[in-house]
């Protein structure tokens, strides 16, 4: 996406925002407008929507691996990947199916971690495990919830607390 498409789109985010929400006083109006906002907001989103988050995501997904492998040597643990960003992977349903395996693969070590066999090998070294594949799930999140929009009620709600209304 160009600078300017995406200037010309906050700038119109903006305007409504500024000028036309607080002179609109009727709800469905102000839905409407709060449904156009939406709606730029996604076509921004979309405009520049790139393989970016999702690698980030494979990156701390394959860090987690290795951390695993290192923090359960000698353990019994369910088979993890490789480093799996080999080369220029460009296509988004080839980078986006590399994610959801490495959450599968994640959820399976939360499982294995948090279980019998691996609190029965090593009790210290399945609690740090456990930790860290929980501090990832939480920073993949925050790679998701920073190139997602917000909802247009999060947004109705934002503007309804800035304005002091209830």
């Amino acid at each position: 996406m160009s600078a300017s498409f995406e200037r010309l789109i906050d700038g119109m985010v903006e305007a409504l925002q500024a000028h036309v929400l607080p002179g609109s006083h009727d709800d469905f109006a102000r839905g409407q407008i709060f449904s156009v906002i939406f709606a730029l907001n996604g076509l921004k989103l979309a405009a520049d929507w790139k393989t970016g988050p999702l690698l980030e995501q494979i990156r701390l997904q394959d860090d987690a691996f290795a951390a695993v492998r290192r923090l359960a040597d000698g353990m019994s643990h369910p088979p993890l990947p490789v480093t799996r960003l080999t080369g220029g992977i460009v296509d988004a349903a080839t980078v986006e199916s590399l994610r959801d395996e490495g959450d599968r693969k994640l959820g399976e070590l939360l499982l294995w971690a948090t279980g019998e066999d691996a609190r029965t090998a090593d009790r210290s070294a399945a609690s740090e495990i456990e930790m860290m594949l929980r501090r990832l799930i939480c920073d993949q999140l925050k790679v998701e919830l920073a190139t997602t929009p917000k909802s247009m009620l999060q947004q109705i709600a934002g503007e309804r607390v800035a304005s002091g209304a209830n």
